[in-house]
């Protein structure tokens, strides 16, 4: 392989999604019949890295995935898309990570995984993708993969001029020492009090989004240039360190039809722009269009808009406001 050049590297994980679609969602010991059974690529790193691709920017995916046929669905879809997989590991003592989703009628869901080889991926394997990680444009890690691999990747980061991404989701305990090498991170409203309340601050008894206001500073504090909350279909807050200033910037408003991959949306578009040289703002205001796109169609990484649409849809949106 020639070496790859303005690339959005995203490490992590790769899942296939098994998906009910229903009424409702069954309360404890209920079952719930009626619903319609679809099976879709997923997992966070997997979506993101297709959401990246499909906003055009070149982009390489590393993650372990599975000796099995749902791996090599995975692989085989993510070569399809355009995406190098030439650096994904294959594990043949692991299967390849499962989630089972539920889905109402709102487009809201519900989801159990088991992570399966993506909780394989070793510091040490890590450490052979060295020059991959230090000449990328910009990387994503989440948090589906193994705290101690994540930890090496930030360092090896580091080392390079990266804009470094982190997504805290599914948010687990973590180390400042990851935090202090991030530029951006990108919870959702729970995921940034919950890490709020983990790293030791106490708890504000202010208005919610003073809260998140002050909670991003706290953030920002240990290191991190810009902390950016996503809060579904209301939008997000951008807190900016260098400044002090933060931003609101909303979303144009849809009937959402699935919500899964739409933070994953958000975030492979966002590394994506960033990749290209695009500004902060101008880059969450056009991923929040894309975003607004992908909770309407079902599925994680066959909801991905692709850049044309993106920019058709943003002209109809006032990114301004």
């Amino acid at each position: 392989m020639s070496e790859e050049t303005d690339y959005v590297l995203i490490i992590g994980s790769s899942n296939m999604d098994l998906n009910i679609y229903s009424k409702r969602f069954p309360n404890p010991g209920e079952t719930v019949t009626g619903g319609t059974f679809k099976q879709f690529l997923g997992g966070k790193g997997a979506n993101q890295a297709v959401a990246s691709v499909r906003s055009g920017s070149k982009t390489i995916f590393i993650g372990k995935i599975g000796q099995d046929s749902f791996g090599d669905q995975m692989v085989s879809r993510l070569a399809d898309e355009g995406i190098n997989t030439n650096h994904i590991i294959r594990d043949s003592q692991e299967p390849s990570g499962v989630a089972f989703i539920l889905i109402d009628e709102n487009g809201e869901n519900m989801i159990s995984v088991a992570p399966g080889a993506n909780h394989n991926l070793k510091p040490e394997e890590i450490r052979t993708k060295t020059k991959i990680i230090k000449n990328a444009n910009s990387i994503v890690v989440q948090m589906e993969i193994p705290i101690e691999t994540i930890q090496e990747i930030f360092k090896i980061a580091s080392e390079g001029n990266v804009i470094k991404i982190l997504n805290p989701a599914p948010l687990k305990p973590l180390p400042i020492d990851i935090l202090s090498k991030v530029d951006i991170i990108i919870p959702n409203e729970g995921e940034l009090f919950r890490l709020h309340s983990l790293l030791g601050f106490n708890d504000l008894l202010v208005e919610e989004k003073q809260k998140i206001v002050q909670v991003s500073k706290d953030l920002a504090n240990l290191g991190i240039k810009y902390v950016i909350t996503t809060l579904g279909n209301k939008g997000c807050i951008i807190f900016e360190k260098k400044t002090n200033k933060f931003y609101e910037i909303g979303t144009p408003k849809v009937i959402a039809v699935d919500t899964v991959g739409a933070g994953d949306c958000f975030i492979g578009v966002l590394a994506s722009m960033l990749s290209k040289g695009e500004t902060i703002l101008n880059a969450v205001r056009f991923t929040t269009v894309a975003a607004s796109i992908a909770v309407t169609r079902k599925g994680a990484q066959e909801s991905m808009p692709f850049l044309n649409e993106i920019k058709k849809k943003s002209k109809q949106f006032d990114l301004n406001k």
